[in-house]
Parts: C-alpha cells; sequence; structure tokens
C-alpha cells in the first residue's frame, strides 16, 4: 500500500465514523475514532491532514500500525476494536484517540443503549495489515 484516504462521515458522542479506502484493500474498510475534542490527547480523534503509517510493535497490541507526526499527539495506532464513545458522557470507548477498523458500520448495546460501532474489527485489521506491508501515506479528511 503506498496511499490510503481516510474520510470521515460524522462525529458525535457515539464516536467518528470515517471509511478508509485504498487500491491495496479488498474493499474499504469502516473506521472508528472518538469523538473531535479539540485534538485532546487521550480522547479525541486526530486533526485532519497527512500522515506516514509505519509499522509498529506495541506492548499492549503486538504488532500495529503507528500514525507518526500527529501534532500534538503520540502513540496513534490502527488497533482493533470496536467502539469510540465519549466516556464522560457514559458512551463506551476501545480507544485513547487510536483508529479502529471495521468491515461493517452499525451499533453496539452498551448499557441498555446502542452505541455506533464498526463490526469485524479483528478481521478487519488482519486485511488492513496484510496491505500495510510497508510505511505508507494517509490522508484524513474531515466530513464536509
Amino acid at each position: 500500500m503506498k496511499h490510503a484516504l481516510l474520510q470521515r462521515i460524522e462525529t458525535s458522542d457515539h464516536g467518528t465514523v470515517g471509511r478508509l479506502v485504498s487500491d491495496a484493500l479488498p474493499e474499504p474498510l469502516w473506521t472508528m475514532e472518538p469523538p473531535w475534542r479539540g485534538n485532546q490527547r487521550r480522547i479525541s480523534c486526530i486533526l485532519p491532514g497527512t500522515y506516514k503509517v509505519i509499522p509498529h510493535r506495541s506492548p499492549r497490541f503486538g504488532q500495529c500500525l503507528l500514525v507518526t507526526e500527529t501534532e500534538g499527539r503520540s502513540h496513534i495506532l490502527f488497533h482493533s476494536g470496536n467502539l469510540g464513545g465519549d466516556a464522560a458522557k457514559g458512551f463506551k470507548t476501545h480507544t485513547l484517540g487510536c483508529i479502529l477498523p471495521g468491515l461493517r458500520a452499525g451499533k453496539l448495546k452498551h448499557k441498555g443503549r446502542l452505541q455506533r460501532a464498526v463490526l469485524s474489527s479483528r478481521t478487519a485489521f488482519r486485511h488492513l495489515m496484510d496491505a500495510a506491508t510497508a510505511p505508507f501515506a494517509m490522508e484524513i479528511r474531515d466530513v464536509q
């Protein structure tokens, strides 16, 4: 994979949903990030822009992808997970600023209410890791 585009579709307290597209992927992937919270560490998605993404070994997640040169942020990874909600507002999250891939967008129940989610994340993550055998550029575009 040489280039990927992450087009954010919507953002809310449930998280930021997007689509990751690259010629190297078998199909576009859905993504989940935290909601926009002013680029604050651990609770916000990162700024739109172009980033270099590199294979990385995380002590917590093992082999994953690291999004580099993130202004005001560090340790932004691609790893598996489903939910990216605002925990301060009672939503569940599997990310502290990272990007979660999924094969489908949907909803999962948490504390009796449905929350936006990406589904089949482990499979989507395997597709992404298979395609990302070397560093690549990723452009992130915000909701229009």
